[in-house]
């Protein structure tokens, strides 16, 4: 009799058939998702089974699937502390993708091997064996729903479908989140947003022959996609800037972004129209800018794709975005296998597959155009950078040659400063670029335009500052973490940094109560400890600096190439860093393409090894140096005490951490103690929380 009762009471929920509405004992049904403020749960599906990444069919964790107005999310039945990444966000969780960083849907025979491409409008079965999503951030996540009632993968598909690709740009969460924004920005973050911001830079530049013009923001307004302030040549007027804008593409006339003291100018413009004026204009506007230089220099034209008016390409020009999107393509089918057989056969084939994308070549391209630039600007001659519309190459190349010759924006807010500056006050199109609708334009209108340009321009710059980290580890205040954090944020749309095409866009949705929520607010998403992960502890502001001029390989240590780098002398606010500028001086950069493959993600491998030795190493001084700050000299000698010259072990994390799935709490609190040195106090809010944490 016991043992039946046993038996009765007993609830598997392995292959069990769906079950009903009334069942509530234990049932998948009842398992909730977290929502934010004004999230609502558009689909959902039941009983589902969310696959391993490279797994057979029979290997997954059961769960209940969500789709939301902001996010995908899924809820697994047995979840443990051991589902959280080493960098946990509190917006979005493991399982977690938000909409606008969905990539593409396919629908699978409830495995990983035979799948088909969903589109909005797709015609999609009512009973749904299985679906796939790849993110724009290369992560993939496969769902079973064999044991699911019927229609339920289905109107999880719909939903992702329509929601995942709205067809109006207001219809992004960003415009339904409810929660209140208290700003925390540092107070050395400049926003360029207001004259004064771009003021503040052009003193900070020391360069007294040019002046701010806000003719951009009235009615003559000849550059509609960048803001209202402008830097252009003292001795140029207003009007004759609107005459001279009709000859360059979208109005894009040479406008000055950085400069030095002693004269020289960096500029980006767009290219010149195909008319009967159109050089002379040119030749008009570069007069101009000679006479802003002190020695009256003529300035050095850069045609990033090539002069487009002569004609004029060759090798080393940056291709079409459409080639660039390819490469990409090509890249990210290397780095998304959907199964063990196909990962196993993409890695036999490896490095024949990751040249014939060229993404590494239009890499090593960009950074030697930004090599030539600033060795033009050392050299005390004005640059002028000249590309398509002026907003996608001509902005990776403006922002990598200010890596090289500024220290300022090697910095976590000179770096943020610079993105603000580059791309979002000179107007990158983020929704064009990302796949998203133009703001402003009704369904109608975005169903008549032509396919928008869709291209990793931005994802090309983080590449390249990567690959300057990679050759100058000590020169920079960020780690490669903050970047690929930054480009996970890039596709979550909570934020408005990276929402709008241009900053008219989001001027006019701040006069519909659009509320702004700058992405630098890291603390929205991140806890202090998270935030250290960006800290790099090699560096040191103005401190001795030179360039690593060999290729060295992933067997020599990082560290090795920082002591090379201090031995010369030379300071980095005094001198440039000179890059490796070759195909064969690039790298494939592994922690943000390659994370989300397990087979890959080894322990204590990686360059990550080299990051906790030296936080061990840097906790390790600032301990020192509190204990000699409390002992007199008598003390030190009579003490002897010797027990903090001894490094602790080294937590045991996987290649891709804090990108990998946690193994235990102990190494979480391990890392938390060794990353307190990383972060200068005034940068936090408050800073006594994570310097009083607990070891």
């Amino acid at each position: 009799m016991n043992e039946k009762k046993v038996v009765q009471n007993f609830k598997s929920y392995i292959n069990v058939p769906p079950m009903n509405n009334g069942d509530k004992n234990g049932s998948l049904q009842e398992l909730k998702p977290k929502l934010l403020n004004g999230e609502q749960v558009v689909g959902q599906a039941h009983s589902v089974v969310m696959l391993a990444p490279l797994s057979e069919r029979d290997r997954g964790r059961f769960g209940s699937l969500f789709v939301t107005n902001y996010k995908l999310t899924f809820v697994p039945l047995d979840s443990s502390i051991n589902d959280e990444y080493g960098q946990r966000n509190n917006l979005v969780g493991t399982f977690d993708v938000p909409l606008t960083g969905v990539g593409a849907l396919w629908q699978t025979d409830g495995g990983l091997t035979r799948r088909r491409r969903l589109v909005p409008r797709s015609d999609v079965p009512a009973k749904l064996k299985g679906l796939q999503v790849v993110c724009k951030n290369m992560k993939v996540l496969s769902f079973n729903f064999t044991n699911s009632p019927i229609g339920n993968g289905r109107q999880v598909a719909m939903a992702l479908l329509h929601h995942a690709f709205p067809k109006r740009h207001d219809l992004l969460f960003a415009f339904e989140y409810r929660e209140p924004y208290y700003p925390t920005l540092p107070s050395d973050l400049n926003m360029f947003q207001r004259p004064g911001d771009w003021k503040r830079e052009l003193e900070r530049c020391e360069c007294p022959h040019w002046r701010i013009t806000c003719i951009n923001g009235t009615s003559d307004a000849f550059m509609l996609t960048a803001g209202e302030t402008l830097i252009v040549p003292s001795s140029v007027l207003d009007c004759n800037l609107i005459e001279s804008a009709r000859h360059f593409r979208s109005g894009r006339v040479p406008v000055w972004v950085w400069g030095r003291a002693d004269g020289a100018a960096l500029l980006r413009s767009g290219e010149l129209l195909q008319t009967e004026q159109s050089a002379t204009a040119e030749s008009v506007l570069l007069e101009q800018v000679r006479r802003s230089h002190p020695k009256l220099k003529p300035p050095h034209v850069l045609y990033l794709c090539g002069n487009s008016f002569t004609s004029n390409t060759n090798a080393n020009t940056l291709p079409p975005l459409s080639t660039l999107n390819t490469a990409y393509k090509k890249l990210a089918d290397l780095c998304t296998p959907t199964t063990l057989s196909s990962f196993w056969i993409q890695d036999s084939q490896y490095y024949s597959i990751l040249e014939s994308s060229r993404w590494l070549r239009y890499v090593a391209n960009c950074i030697a155009f930004a090599d030539d630039a600033a060795s033009h600007l050392a050299n005390n001659q004005t640059v002028v950078l000249q590309e398509g519309d002026g907003v996608d190459y001509s902005a990776v190349v403006s922002c990598l040659t200010q890596l090289l010759l500024d220290d300022h924006f090697r910095t976590i807010a000179g770096f943020q400063s610079l993105v603000q500056k580059e791309w979002v006050a000179l107007g990158h199109p983020f929704c064009d670029r990302f796949g998203l609708p133009r703001p402003g334009n009704t369904k109608e209108e975005t169903e008549r335009e032509p396919t928008v340009q869709i291209a990793p321009v931005f994802l090309l710059f983080l590449d390249c500052t990567w690959q300057l980290q990679r050759q100058f580890p000590a020169a920079f205040q960020f780690t490669e973490t903050y970047l690929t954090t930054l480009w996970d944020c890039t596709h979550n749309h909570l934020f408005d940094t990276f929402l709008f095409n241009c900053p008219r866009d989001r001027e006019l949705a701040v006069s519909k109560n659009f509320v702004q929520r700058p992405l630098w607010d890291w603390g929205e998403q991140f806890s202090e400890q998270d935030i250290a992960l960006f800290y790099n502890p090699l560096f040191a502001h103005r401190t001795q600096a030179t360039p690593v001029q060999r290729l060295y390989s992933p067997d020599v240590p990082h560290l090795l190439a920082a002591q090379v780098s201090i031995s010369s002398g030379r300071r980095i606010g005094d001198s440039r860093l000179e890059p490796c500028t070759s195909v064969a001086g690039v790298e494939l950069w592994s922690q943000c393409y390659e994370r989300w493959l397990p087979p890959l993600d080894a322990p204590r491998a990686g360059p990550v090894q080299y990051y906790l030795h030296h936080c061990a190493i840097k906790e390790q001084i600032q301990k020192l140096n509190d204990k000699l700050s409390t002992m007199s000299i008598l003390n030190r000698h009579s003490n002897g005490d010797t027990d903090l010259t001894e490094l602790p072990p080294t937590p045991e994390v996987t290649r891709f951490y804090p990108f990998s799935l946690r193994n235990n709490d102990t190494v979480t609190r391990s890392l938390d103690s060794m990353q307190v040195s990383l972060i200068d106090a005034s940068q936090l809010l408050d800073s006594q929380s994570l310097l009083n944490a607990p070891d």
